[in-house]
C-alpha cells in the first residue's frame, strides 16, 4: 500500500484521490472483519447494510475475544478507515437491515462497536479526538452534522467500561470545540460521569464558565443532573448568585430554575431576596390589548415556568417565599414578582393554596397591599399574565368571595384588569370569555356580596369598555334571565349595565357584529320590561319599574356617548319622556305599581341621576297628582256613607294651619268614595307625596312652597267611634274604614317627617323654630295615632281587612314560623274566653285611660288586652312607612321646648324606632356571609340601614341624650316615690297633656293640635310612662352601640370620640344646668379617650337606682359600663389608667352581685310593657327563680365573675357556698322556688341557670389560660421566663379547682339532667382547652423534670372532674337519656386524648404512671350492673328459670 492511500481523505489533492484512497482499503482489517460478519457498503457512497445486527455483533465479539493482537490490528484498521469523513458518516448513520422479520433500520455501526466492551474505550477516544476537526466541515448545529452524530452515538450505551477516562477526554476536547458542540458535550456528561468524579467535573465546569460565561446555563443544567455532594452544589449556587445580575436575559429562566432547585437553609433567604429584586421583570412594557407578544414577554413567561418548576422541587424555597412575603406590611415593599410567586405557590397543593388565599385576603383587608400592586403586576407584565392567567382568575374569585370590603374591592379591580389587559390577540377573546364565566359563577352563587361585586365589575367594564363587552352580548343577555333572586340594589346594577350597552353608539357601521348585538339586546330589554310591567306580581312589577327608570336615566343623560349628535340627544330625551308618560298611565289600573314607580323615581331624583328636563316634567306631574288628593277645608264635613245604608261620622283632626289653612287631606271621604279608582288611589298617596316634596326641594332648595302640607288637617272618623264600646258595635265595613284611615294617617305623617329631615345637612337644625315646633307636634300626633290604631286593632275579634294597602316602600311583611305558631296558640286561647273581651269594656277603658302605655312595639300586646292575639300588630305595622334615621335629630329639640315634659313622648317614640332599626342593622352585620343571600334580603329599600347611617343620624343629637336621660331618670324616681305612696294604678293618672312648644316660635300651639276625646290618646302623651320608655329604649340603644365591634375600629374612632364627649365630663357637669355642650369631632389623645370612658361610666353609674330601679334598666346600665371598659382596654394607656380601669371593673362586679342579692322589695317597672290588666299583680324579683329572668341571671353572673379581680376565687366561693345549699332533690310547688340566701334568684328551679352561667365563665377562663400558654410555647411573648411559667401553673391550679368543684355539684343533684348535659357539653370543651396546653408542659418538663410536682397537683383536680364526666357518660347511656347519649361519644374521645396527653407529659418528666381500668359506678358511688361477676349473673338466671318452670308446672296441675 502506497503512502498516498494511508493519508486521511482531507489531505488528498484532487476529487479522484478520495476514491483512490477508499480503493486502497482492500487489505483493511476492519473492512475484512465486517465483510466476513455480513456488513456491506462501508465505502462512503451509501449507508451500511447488514442482514442481522445481532449476528454482526456476535461475530465481531468472537473475533476480538482473547485476541490482543487482533484488537490492535482491528483498531488500526478502524483508525485508517474513519479518517475518511464520508466513511465515518456512513458508519454513524443507521444501518439498513435486510433480514426478514426485522426492522428496516437499526443502530449505526459506530454505536454497535461502542457497545463491544473490548474496543469501547479506544473507539470513543478516537471519536472524541476527532470532534475539533469534524466541526470545520459543515454547520455543527444541524442534526445530521458529524459532531452531533458522534455525541449521539455515545448516549444511552449499554455499559460504560471506563467512565473516568471518557469523562476526562470530554473535558479535554470541550474547550477546543464550538458552542453547539460544547452544549452537546455538557448534555452528554451527566450520562457518563460517575459519583466519584462529580466533584472534579463540577470544579472543571465552574472554571470553564468563568472563561466562557455563555456556557453558564448549559453547565448548570449538567450540574443539576449530576448526583454530586451538597458542598459542590452549594459552590455552584454561590457562583450563580454572584453572576445572576449580569446574566443575559435569555438565561434568566434557567438560572431561576437552578437556584430554586438547589436552595438550602444557608442561602434560602438570599435566593428569595435576589428573586424579588430580579431586574428582568421590569423589561415588559405596556401594550394595547390584542397585540402580539414580544420576545421579552416570551422570556418572562419562560421565567414563570422556571420558577414553577423550581418551587415544585423545593419545599424549602416555597416556605421561604411565603414567609418573606408574609412579613411585609408596607405597600411600598411589595413588588410585582411577589404576586407571581404567591400564585405559583397556589399550585403546590390544597394547603398552600388555602394559606396563600388567606394571606392575600388579610393583606388587602389590613391595607398591606392595594390596587396599585395589582396594576404593576398585571399591566406591565403581559408575559407573566399569559402564564398565570388561570391563577389570577382564581385569585380574583377568591377575593370576591371573601365577604370583606377590602378583598372584594381588590377582586373587582383584578377582574377588570384581566378583562381589559388581555393579550396576545390569539388568546384575548378566550381570556375575556373566561373572565365573564367567572363573573357568571359569582352571579349564580346566591351570596349577596358576591353577586353585588360581580355586577359592580360588569358596571365598571360597561362604562370603560362597552364596545368590548358588546362582543360578548350573549353573556349580558343571560343576566336578564336570572332576575328573580336579586335584591333591589342588584337590579339597579343589572339594568344600568344593560341600559348602558343598549344606548351605547359606536363609530362602527350598522352591519358590524357589535351593532347587531346592541340592537338584539335592546329588543330583548324592551320585551322584558313590557312583560314585567304587565305582570300582577309585585316583585315582577318592581323589576319592570327599575328597568324602565334606568333606561330613562340613560336616555336622558346629557352626553350618552362622546360622539353623540345633538339631534340624537333630543330624540333620546323625548323617548325618555314618552316612556315615563306610559309608566304614569299605570296608576289607573295598577295603583300599587304606580306607588313603586314613585318611590323609585324619588330615589333617582335624590341621587341626582335624572337629567334636568326629566326632573322638570316629573315635578309638574307629581304636583298635579298630589293636588288631586287635597280638598278645600272651608266647608262642613258631613258623615260619609259606607256600603249599604251604614254611615261613618267624620271630623277634622290635627289642624296646625288654623283658620288660614285652605287645604285638608280628606282620607275618610276618599275611602268612602263610590269610585273604586278614587279609593285605590290612596295606595300611592304617600309615594306621590314623597316624590313631590323631593322634587320641590331639588328644584327650589327648600320646602317653603309646600309648608302648608305639614300642618294641613286630616278628615278622619270621629273620635267617639274609637271608644271601646263603639268599636265593638261597628260593622265589619266600618271597622275596616276606621283602621285603614288610621293607618294612612300614620304613613302620611311619617313621610312628612322624613321629607323635612332628609333635606337638611347633618350639621344643621331641621328648619327654623316654627318648623321644629310643627315637627314635634307631628311627632306627638304620630304617637297618639299609633297608640290609637293598636287599641282599635286589639278590640277587634279578628284581623281587620284593610281596604287600601300601604305603599310599597314599607318593611317586609313575611311571617316567621314563631309568629304563625304564636297566632295559632293565641287564637286557640281566645276561643276559650270570648266573653271576657266584651264583658267589662268600661273597666278596660278606665284602666287604659289611667295607665296606658304610649309605645306600641311590634312584639307587645296593646294595653288592657293581653289575652288577644299578639300577631295582629306586626301584620299591620309591617305596612308602615319607615322613619328615616335623620328624623332622630329632632331629639335635640327636647331641650328647646318650653315644657320639656311635652317632648318626652316624641323622644320615647323616636328612641323606640331607633332601637328597632339598630337591632336589625347590628343583627344583619353580625350575620354570617352565607346567610346574606339575595333571597333573604328585603326587597324594599329604605327599610335597611347600616349602623353607621343610624349613628350619623344620632351623632348630632348626642349632646341632648345625657340631659334627656337625666331628666327622665329624675321623673322616674319621683314616679317610684308616688307609686310607693299611692299604688301602681295612680302613676301617671291626672297628668296634664301639653303641646310641644319650641322657644323662639312666633305662635304658641293650642291644645286643638292634638287628638282629644279618648283616654288612649291622652295616655299616649303622659310624661311619666314616657320617661320610663325613654330610659328603657335609650339605654338599650346605647348598650347596642357600645357593644358593636365596628365602634372599636380605628376608622370609626371619630364616632367614639363624639360619644365620649357627650357622655363624659361635659355630660356630668351639665346635668343640673340642662345645657348640652357642643360635641367636637376632633380626635382625642389616648389618655383622654380612656378618661372619657371612665367619666361616661361614672355618668351611667349615677343613673342607677340599685334596688329601687327596674331590673332590665339596671342590667343595661351595667352592660354599658362593661362595654365602655372593654373599649378603653383597646386604647393604649399608662399604668395609672390601667389601675383606674381595674377599679371600674371591681365596681361593675360589686354592682352585679348586689343586683343578684336584691329581694322582693325591688319591683321592676315594666315601663315599655302594655298596660297592666286591672287587678293583676305586678311582677317581682323575689324567689320563684326570678320567673322569666333567666337571661338576666346569666348576664349578672357574667358581670359579677368576669369583671372581678379574681374570677376563679369568686366562682369557687359561690360553688362552695350558696350553690352547695340548694336542695339536691327536685321538688314541686312553692318549695321549688324557695330562695337560697342571700340570692333571691337562686332556688331549686333555677340552679341549672346558675350552673350554666358558671360553666360559661369557667370556659372563658380556661380559654384565656390556654391562649397564654400556647403563646409562650410558640415564643410570641419573647424569651421564656420562669415567672411566666409559675403564673401559668397558678392559673391552672385555680381553674382546676373550679372545674372539680363545678362537677361535684352533679353528684349532689342526681336527677337534674339539665345539669348533667351541661357538664358534658362544657366539660369536654374545657378539656379541649387543657389539651392545647399539654405540648408546652411536655416540652418544659422535658428540660425541667424536677419541677413537675406543682403541675401534677394541679392536674389531679382536673382528673377528679374527668372521673365525674366518665360517670355521667356511663349513667346517661344506662338510663337511655337521649340528650346525654348524644354527647357521650365526643366527650369520651376528648377524655381519652386528655389521658394520653397527661401521660406523655409525665413520661417526659421521667415520672412513673400507674394506670388501671375504672369501675363503672354511678354518681352515688355504687357499681352499675355491668360490673357484677358473670358467674353470679348465671346463678341468678338459673334461679329465675327454676322459678318460672315451677310456676308453669303449678299452672299445669291447676288446669288438670
Amino acid at each position: 500500500m502506497d503512502s498516498a492511500s494511508k493519508r486521511p481523505a482531507r489531505y488528498l489533492d484532487g476529487p479522484g484521490d478520495a476514491k483512490k484512497a477508499r480503493s486502497g482499503f482492500a487489505d483493511n482489517v476492519l473492512l475484512q472483519a465486517l465483510a466476513e460478519a455480513g456488513c456491506q457498503g462501508l465505502d462512503g457512497s451509501r449507508p451500511t447494510k447488514v442482514e442481522d445486527p445481532r449476528v454482526l455483533r456476535r461475530a465481531l465479539m468472537h473475533y476480538l475475544r482473547n485476541n490482543t493482537e487482533g484488537i490492535s490490528t482491528f483498531f488500526q484498521g478502524l483508525h485508517e478507515a474513519f479518517q475518511d469523513q464520508e466513511v465515518l458518516r456512513c458508519a454513524l448513520l443507521p444501518m439498513n437491515i435486510s433480514g426478514e422479520g426485522l426492522p428496516e433500520t437499526g443502530d449505526s455501526l459506530i454505536r454497535l462497536l461502542l457497545n463491544i466492551s473490548a474496543i469501547q474505550t479506544p473507539v470513543a477516544y478516537f471519536l472524541l479526538k476527532q470532534l475539533p476537526h469534524l466541526q470545520n466541515v459543515m454547520e455543527v448545529d444541524s442534526t445530521d452534522a458529524l459532531p452531533q452524530l458522534v455525541l449521539g452515538s455515545l448516549r444511552w450505551l449499554d455499559e460504560v467500561v471506563r467512565p473516568h477516562e471518557l469523562t476526562e477526554t470530554l473535558l479535554e476536547v470541550m474547550p477546543k470545540c464550538y458552542r453547539p458542540v460544547q452544549q452537546g458535550i455538557l448534555e452528554l456528561l451527566p450520562e457518563l460521569v460517575v459519583e466519584q468524579d462529580c466533584e472534579a467535573v463540577i470544579a472543571a465546569l465552574v472554571r470553564m464558565t468563568e472563561k466562557h460565561s455563555a456556557l453558564l446555563v448549559p453547565a448548570l443544567e449538567a450540574i443539576s443532573n449530576l448526583s454530586s455532594q451538597e458542598a459542590g452544589q452549594a459552590q455552584v449556587t454561590e457562583l450563580v448568585l454572584q453572576r445572576f445580575q449580569a446574566a443575559e436575559t435569555a438565561d434568566v429562566p434557567a438560572l431561576l430554575r437552578f437556584l430554586l432547585q438547589h436552595v438550602d437553609s444557608q442561602n434560602a433567604s438570599q435566593v428569595v431576596e435576589l428573586l424579588r429584586s430580579m431586574p428582568s421583570f421590569a423589561l415588559s412594557k405596556q401594550q394595547a390589548p390584542g397585540q402580539e407578544q414580544t420576545e421579552e414577554e416570551d422570556v418572562e413567561e419562560a421565567a414563570i415556568e422556571a420558577m414553577r418548576t423550581g418551587l415544585q422541587c423545593s419545599h424549602l424555597a416555597a416556605d421561604t417565599v411565603f414567609s418573606q412575603i408574609r412579613s411585609l406590611t408596607d405597600p411600598e415593599q411589595h413588588v410585582s414578582i411577589d404576586l407571581w410567586l404567591l400564585l405559583l405557590l397556589v399550585g403546590l397543593g390544597a394547603k398552600r393554596s388555602e394559606a396563600v388565599h388567606k394571606l392575600l385576603r388579610k393583606k388587602f383587608t389590613e391595607g398591606h397591599v392595594d390596587n396599585t400592586w395589582l396594576d404593576k403586576a398585571v399591566i406591565s407584565h403581559q408575559g407573566a399574565v399569559q402564564g398565570l392567567f388561570p391563577g389570577l382568575l382564581g385569585l380574583a374569585g377568591q377575593l370576591v368571595q371573601a365577604g370583606q370590603a377590602g378583598p372584594q374591592a381588590a377582586g373587582t379591580h383584578l377582574y377588570t384588569l384581566l378583562f381589559t389587559c388581555c393579550s396576545p390577540a390569539d388568546t384575548a377573546a378566550q381570556h375575556r370569555q373566561e373572565v365573564l364565566a367567572g363573573l357568571h359563577g359569582h352571579l349564580g352563587s346566591g351570596q349577596a356580596g358576591e353577586v353585588s361585586t360581580a355586577l359592580h365589575v360588569l358596571l365598571a367594564l360597561t362604562h370603560s369598555h362597552a364596545a368590548l363587552l358588546l362582543d360578548h352580548a350573549d353573556f349580558v343577555s343571560a343576566l336578564l334571565d336570572c332576575l328573580d333572586n336579586l335584591t333591589q340594589a342588584q337590579l339597579h346594577q343589572v339594568f344600568e349595565v344593560v341600559s348602558e350597552l343598549v344606548v351605547f353608539s359606536s363609530s362602527d357601521s350598522s352591519e358590524s357584529q357589535a351593532e347587531q348585538n346592541r340592537q338584539r339586546l335592546g329588543k330583548q330589554l324592551e320585551g322584558l320590561l313590557h312583560k314585567q310591567m304587565q305582570s300582577e306580581e309585585v316583585q315582577s312589577q318592581r323589576v319592570g319599574i327599575i328597568g324602565t327608570i334606568k333606561l330613562v336615566e340613560r336616555l336622558a343623560h346629557p352626553s350618552p356617548t362622546p360622539t353623540a349628535h345633538p339631534a340624537a340627544l333630543d330624540q333620546r330625551s323625548k323617548e325618555a319622556e314618552q316612556l315615563l308618560a306610559r309608566s304614569f298611565d299605570a296608576k289607573q289600573h295598577k295603583p300599587a305599581m304606580f306607588a313603586l314607580l314613585c318611590d323609585e323615581l324619588t330615589d333617582a331624583v335624590t341621587s341626582g341621576r335624572l337629567a334636568e328636563p326629566i326632573r322638570a316634567w316629573l315635578s309638574l306631574a307629581a304636583t298635579e297628582e298630589l293636588e288631586m288628593f287635597l280638598d278645600d277645608c272651608s266647608h262642613d264635613l258631613p258623615a260619609v256613607q259606607c256600603k249599604g245604608s251604614e254611615s261613618v261620622a267624620g271630623g277634622s283632626w290635627m289642624n296646625m294651619n288654623g283658620i288660614a289653612g285652605q287645604v285638608m287631606l280628606p282620607l275618610l271621604k276618599i275611602l268612602a268614595s263610590p269610585d273604586q279608582l278614587h279609593r285605590q288611589s290612596l295606595a300611592y298617596l304617600c309615594a306621590v307625596t314623597r316624590l313631590a316634596l323631593t322634587l320641590e326641594f331639588h328644584t327650589l332648595g327648600n320646602l317653603d312652597g309646600l309648608s302648608a302640607i305639614l300642618g294641613c288637617p286630616l278628615h278622619m272618623p270621629h273620635i267617639d267611634l274609637m271608644q271601646s264600646e263603639a268599636v265593638l258595635g261597628l260593622s265589619t265595613e266600618q271597622q275596616s274604614l276606621v283602621c285603614t284611615s288610621l293607618l294612612l294617617a300614620i304613613n302620611w305623617l311619617r313621610e312628612l317627617l322624613n321629607a323635612w329631615a332628609r333635606h337638611v345637612q347633618p350639621t344643621e337644625c331641621i328648619g327654623g323654630a316654627e318648623v321644629q315646633q310643627n315637627l314635634l307636634v307631628r311627632l306627638q300626633n304620630l304617637s297618639q295615632l299609633e297608640a290609637l290604631l293598636a287599641h282599635v286593632i286589639a278590640l277587634l275579634p279578628s284581623s281587620p281587612c284593610l281596604q287600601v294597602l300601604a305603599g310599597p316602600h314599607t318593611p317586609a311583611q313575611a311571617q316567621t314560623k314563631n309568629q304563625k305558631k304564636g297566632r295559632a296558640k293565641e287564637a286557640k286561647k281566645s276561643k276559650g274566653a270570648p266573653s271576657e273581651e266584651s264583658s267589662e269594656p268600661a273597666e278596660d277603658q278606665e284602666n287604659v285611660g289611667d295607665n296606658a302605655a304610649v309605645s306600641v312595639g311590634p312584639h307587645r300586646a296593646p294595653a288592657g288586652h293581653s289575652h288577644l292575639p299578639l300577631s295582629r300588630l306586626p301584620e299591620v305595622q309591617g305596612q308602615l312607612r319607615p322613619l328615616d334615621a335623620r328624623v332622630l335629630r329632632l331629639l335635640g329639640q327636647v331641650q328647646a321646648t318650653a315644657l320639656p315634659q311635652a317632648a318626652l313622648a316624641p323622644a320615647a317614640f323616636l328612641l323606640e324606632q331607633l332601637q328597632v332599626q339598630l337591632v336589625e342593622a347590628l343583627t344583619r352585620a353580625r350575620r354570617p356571609a352565607f346567610l346574606n343571600s339575595a333571597a333573604s334580603q328585603d326587597a324594599s329599600t329604605g327599610a335597611h340601614q347600616t349602623p353607621q347611617q343610624i349613628w350619623g343620624g344620632l351623632q348630632s343629637t348626642l349632646p341632648a341624650l345625657p340631659t334627656l336621660l337625666t331628666m327622665c331618670n329624675a321623673r322616674q324616681s319621683s314616679a317610684a316615690h308616688t307609686e310607693g305612696q299611692e299604688g301602681v294604678s295612680q302613676v301617671g293618672k291626672g297628668e296634664e297633656v301639653v303641646v310641644a312648644c319650641v322657644e323662639g316660635a312666633s305662635q304658641d300651639p293650642t291644645p286643638d293640635l292634638l287628638i282629644t276625646g279618648h283616654p288612649i290618646v291622652r295616655a299616649a302623651l303622659a310624661s311619666t310612662p314616657a320617661a320610663a320608655r325613654v330610659m328603657q329604649h335609650g339605654l338599650h340603644c346605647i348598650q347596642q352601640l357600645t357593644a358593636a365591634e365596628w365602634l372599636k375600629q380605628p376608622e370609626h374612632r371619630v364616632l367614639l370620640y363624639a360619644f365620649l364627649r357627650a357622655f363624659g365630663k361635659d355630660a356630668t357637669s351639665s346635668q343640673d344646668s340642662h345645657q348640652s355642650p357642643p360635641v367636637s369631632a376632633c380626635a382625642m389623645k389616648s389618655h383622654e379617650a380612656i378618661q372619657g370612658c371612665l367619666q361616661a361610666c361614672h355618668y351611667f353609674r349615677a343613673l342607677s337606682k340599685r334596688a329601687l330601679g327596674p331590673l332590665d334598666q339596671e342590667v343595661s346600665l351595667l352592660h354599658i359600663q362593661a362595654n365602655l371598659i372593654s373599649i378603653a382596654e383597646t386604647i393604649p394607656g399608662t399604668s395609672s389608667t390601667r389601675e383606674d380601669l381595674c377599679q371600674a371593673k371591681e365596681a361593675i362586679s360589686r354592682a352585679a352581685e348586689e343586683a343578684l342579692q336584691q329581694g322582693s322589695e325591688s319591683q321592676p317597672q315594666e315601663s315599655s310593657s302594655p298596660l297592666q290588666v286591672q287587678g293583676a299583680d305586678p311582677p317581682t324579683r323575689s324567689g320563684g327563680g326570678w320567673k322569666g329572668q333567666q337571661g338576666v341571671i346569666g348576664d349578672l353572673v357574667h358581670l359579677w365573675v368576669a369583671w372581678s379581680s379574681q374570677p376563679c376565687q369568686t366562682m369557687l366561693r359561690l360553688l362552695q357556698g350558696a350553690l352547695a345549699q340548694v336542695p339536691s332533690q327536685p321538688v314541686t310547688g312553692k318549695k321549688a322556688h324557695e330562695p337560697v340566701a342571700p340570692y333571691p334568684g337562686l332556688s331549686g328551679s333555677s340552679v341549672h341557670i346558675w350552673y350554666k352561667a358558671l360553666s360559661q365563665e369557667l370556659l372563658l377562663q380556661w380559654a384565656t389560660h390556654a391562649a397564654g400558654v400556647v403563646a409562650m410555647h410558640k415564643g410570641r411573648q419573647g424569651p421564656l421566663q420562669e415567672e411566666a411559667v409559675d403564673s401559668a401553673l397558678e392559673q391552672l391550679r385555680q381553674c382546676g379547682k373550679v372545674f372539680s368543684s363545678l362537677l361535684l355539684l352533679n353528684k349532689a343533684h342526681l336527677k337534674r339532667m339539665q345539669m348533667h348535659a351541661q357538664a358534658l357539653r362544657f366539660g369536654s370543651k374545657v378539656i379541649q382547652h387543657c389539651l392545647r396546653t399539654l405540648p408546652f408542659w411536655e416540652a418544659w418538663y422535658s428540660a425541667h423534670p424536677n419541677q413537675v410536682e406543682p403541675f401534677s397537683k394541679a392536674i389531679k383536680d382536673v382528673q377528679s372532674g374527668t372521673r365525674i364526666l366518665y360517670v355521667i357518660c356511663a349513667e346517661g347511656k344506662a338510663n337511655k337519656n337521649i340528650t346525654i347519649a348524644n354527647l357521650v361519644v365526643g366527650s369520651k374521645h376528648v377524655l381519652e386524648e386528655f389521658r394520653v396527653g397527661v401521660t406523655a407529659v409525665m413520661l417526659a418528666a421521667k415520672q412513673h404512671i400507674l394506670q388501671g381500668n375504672l369501675k363503672h359506678k354511678d354518681l352515688t358511688g355504687q357499681e352499675v350492673s355491668s360490673q357484677v361477676p358473670f358467674t353470679q349473673i348465671l346463678s341468678d338466671d338459673d334461679e329465675d328459670d327454676n322459678e318460672q318452670q315451677g310456676r308453669r308446672q303449678e299452672a299445669g296441675s291447676d288446669t288438670e
